[in-house]
């Protein structure tokens, strides 16, 4: 940093002009007949880019104005370059930025320069002069300067924004400005970039100081007919400008010390994202084309909360208070669809949530959904279905909520019961809320077959809960059944995913529950995601362009085999069969690598799950997309959505369903459909694929016939089973052997702790036991 005692006393103003013949003069004037001492400030003029007749009219005030100190020099084109000479040549203690179709009062620097100090910003009265007339009025900057006087108490605050990144009007400590420089590589936006930067490398040294509007101390702007505000909507203008700045922003970002500093930065942010809106608005037909400009970036911080949305519908005042005990950075299904029910509602909300750490993160779809959280309360537990870990997270989620004012909603969701369970105590302590509980799948039966919780076995629990209930539950009730009965009982609204779902809830419930939750229920379904989401985080995953790319996600378990696309694909003719990539990302490689058939199994790319914006972007690459319904078991309905089903449809890719039959998603309009377990639905599929796709018929084998495939595909299982059951066995053989070295290890410890005691229990060790001290303390 430049020392003080380097710099003389004074003002060094510095004022770059481009063409400014027709306004340098006014600017002059109001310089010369500044009423502080001449010999208190400097002006530097620097000339960039072609000139006029300007550095002529200020030669001639530099000789009829000796008294002045008038400096005047040149730069390369560009108004950054401009002011960066500036700086350089600046040799005063305050340095104040003026633009040449701007002027001042004749004691706007006497004023400033009374309020300086070595480590405050000084602002003035700012005014604008309308161009036409002449007329002088208020500017829509001038507000915090009218209403405000003498040193700022947080100055980082939505109504002083402005007027803290508007490059003028501004006094202030040569020691910063000259550590400071203007990016000539940005067209506009130059002074958000280099004030951002400015703010936070200096925040925690820096006071501002507003001098009052009684004396006149006025900055006066001359709006010109080419101003930022009025530039004709372009691709330059409104989106690879705007990019530019972000970058910077984002550079400055991670320079921020302070919430308060990234939060300010942060909200620079929106008028830039007002421009990016204003040109989709004119040209929707470029949203992608944005979306990947923007991907290209890597942005750390990107308000996709407001990228083409109506601003004013979105920051609500009463928040809704969301209940998950597994959500975001949580990466699991559960958590995903409840940050997709925050992005698609698009209201502010606060959220409780549970800690889980020992579950796998995923911290980029945190960044977010954090723009949509106000208030996050997390719980600290650990990942368990166990009831004392429910009560826990309810107890824990209590205590908190107790210290904030009442909520009027709550919204919880399920899977786990444990949201529901701390809705459910809410409710009970604050009956007028509104309560919105969802519920992904049925909780009591697992594909209808076994029950997923144990009995509550807590009477102290079920007793108080039974003085609110007509018809009592039970300890021996499971949990999951208390707590879907519960929820029906005491919530106001009740979100399924689909009919099925609902009749089936109905049904298997042990209690009278049909009226209540025929009243009170929805049907949502899951949702999609905004295009935007599908672009956040650009995957650099390849794929061969050349060849047919079909993408699957998720795992193999005993309700979804995968076995039907195997089936159609194993139809198909040789030639084909090398035109095709399968890409699997799973957690269940394993599984896939001994049930793939030998052919797709040569074409298939197996990969690790990825991260939920990684996911979404990969969905627009693939050709067609791969689902596949969960096997009803024993429900008479299937009560299943697949719920990537919608993140699927908001990727714009052809979707292969492979549906049960009377399943909700075999009620849906799909790209193409085939039935779970019925080999020659999928082989119709598969060929409408080929033909679309490729342009190819008679694409299927039909020289092997259905019971002969089923045969090779048995013997194909049989030989898996065998071989895994090999090296189960070598396995086997290989603990049998550790056991036999443990067993002989164990025995050589006996054996040394028995001489250990022998020698502990000796006469010469009892003997030695003073020498041994005395070495201990000289040690």
């Amino acid at each position: 940093m430049v020392k003080e005692s380097n710099l003389e006393k004074g003002i060094s103003a510095i004022i770059p002009t481009y063409k400014g013949e027709a306004f340098i003069s006014k600017l002059l004037d109001s310089l010369i007949n500044q009423s502080i001492d001449p010999k208190l400030f400097e002006a530097i003029f620097i000339v960039n880019g072609e000139p006029d007749s300007t550095p002529d009219i200020i030669k001639k005030y530099q000789k009829e104005n000796p008294q002045i100190n008038i400096i005047l020099t040149y730069s390369d084109p560009g108004v950054c370059n401009a002011r960066n000479v500036g700086i350089d040549l600046s040799t005063r203690e305050y340095s104040i930025f003026i633009d040449d179709d701007d002027y001042i009062s004749h004691n706007y620097f006497e004023k400033l320069y009374q309020y300086s100090q070595p480590n405050r910003i000084v602002i003035g009265t700012f005014m604008d002069v309308n161009e036409d007339t002449g007329e002088i009025q208020e500017s829509y900057l001038s507000k915090p300067l009218l209403e405000n006087s003498g040193i700022v108490e947080n100055p980082y605050n939505d109504k002083m924004q402005r007027i803290l990144v508007i490059t003028t009007d501004k006094l202030i400590p040569t020691k910063y400005v000259k550590n400071s420089s203007f990016n000539p590589d940005l067209k506009n936006g130059v002074d958000i970039s280099y004030y951002s930067e400015f703010y936070a490398d200096n925040e925690s040294e820096l006071e501002f100081y507003i001098v009052d509007k009684k004396e006149d101390c006025v900055y006066y702007r001359l709006w010109r007919d080419n101003s930022i505000s009025r530039k004709p909507i372009s691709y330059d203008f409104n989106i690879t400008d705007r990019l530019k700045l972000l970058n910077d922003l984002n550079k400055n970002l991670k320079k921020a010390k302070t919430p308060v500093m990234k939060s300010f930065i942060k909200s620079l942010t929106g008028g830039e994202i007002v421009r990016i809106n204003n040109y989709l608005e004119k040209y929707p037909q470029d949203y992608k084309k944005v979306l990947k400009d923007i991907a290209r970036y890597n942005f750390e911080f990107f308000p996709y909360k407001y990228l083409n949305e109506n601003l004013n519908d979105l920051d609500n005042t009463k928040r809704e208070l969301i209940i998950s005990y597994t959500f975001s950075p949580t990466n699991i299904t559960t958590s995903n669809s409840v940050v997709k029910r925050i992005l698609t509602e698009k209201k502010n909300v606060d959220v409780i949530y549970g800690s889980l750490n020992e579950l796998t993160k995923d911290y980029s779809l945190e960044k977010i959904v954090d723009q949509f959280l106000i208030h996050k309360i997390e719980i600290e537990t650990d990942f368990s279905s166990s009831w004392e870990n429910m009560k826990n997270f309810v107890t824990k989620g209590m205590e908190e909520l107790n210290k904030l004012p009442v909520y009027e909603k709550i919204y919880s969701r399920a899977n786990f019961a444990h949201s529901h369970f701390l809705a459910l105590e809410y409710k009970l302590a604050h009956p007028e809320t509104y309560w919105r509980a969802e519920f992904s799948d049925p909780l009591i039966y697992v594909f209808g077959r076994d029950k997923v919780s144990p009995p509550i076995e807590d009477e102290e629990y079920v007793s108080r809960i039974n003085k609110h209930l007509k018809e009592k539950i039970s300890s021996k009730d499971d949990i999951n059944c208390i707590c879907e009965y519960l929820t029906f009982l005491f919530c106001d609204e009740i979100i399924l995913t689909n009919e099925n779902q609902k009749e089936l809830m109905i049904d298997i419930n042990p209690y009278d529950v049909a009226d209540i939750v025929n009243e009170k229920a929805i049907i949502n379904t899951h949702r999609t995601l905004d295009t935007k989401y599908y672009y956040v985080n650009e995957s650099s995953y390849k794929l061969d362009e050349n060849r047919l790319n079909f993408g699957y996600f998720g795992a193999i378990y005993n309700a979804r085999s995968f076995e039907d696309f195997i089936n159609a694909f194993d139809s198909l003719n040789d030639d084909l069969k090398d035109k095709i990539t399968l890409h699997i990302f799973t957690s269940t490689k394993t599984f896939f690598e001994q049930l793939l058939s030998p052919d797709l199994y040569k074409i298939t790319n197996l990969n690790p799950p990825v991260n939920f914006l990684e996911f979404l972007n990969l969905t627009t690459k693939f050709d067609v997309l791969l689902v596949e319904d969960s096997d009803k078991g024993n429900f008479k309905l299937n009560p299943y959505l697949p719920s990537k089903l919608s993140d699927y449809q908001g990727s714009d890719a052809a979707i292969w369903g492979i549906c049960e039959e009377g399943s909700i998603m075999d009620s849906l309009n799909l790209d193409y459909k085939s039935k779970l377990n019925d080999i020659d639905s999928g082989k119709k599929a598969i060929e409408k694929i080929i033909e679309d796709k490729l342009n190819l018929k008679n694409s299927l084998n039909t020289d092997i016939k259905t019971e002969q495939y089923y045969r090779q595909r048995i013997d194909q299982l049989t030989q898996k089973i065998y071989e895994l059951v090999n090296v189960a066995q070598e396995e086997f053989k290989k603990d049998k052997n550790y056991e036999s070295e443990i067993k002989e290890l164990n025995l050589k410890v006996k054996e040394l702790e028995n001489i250990n005691s022998e020698i502990l229990n000796s006469n010469s060790w009892k003997a030695t036991e003073k020498l041994r001290k005395i070495k201990r303390k000289f040690k």
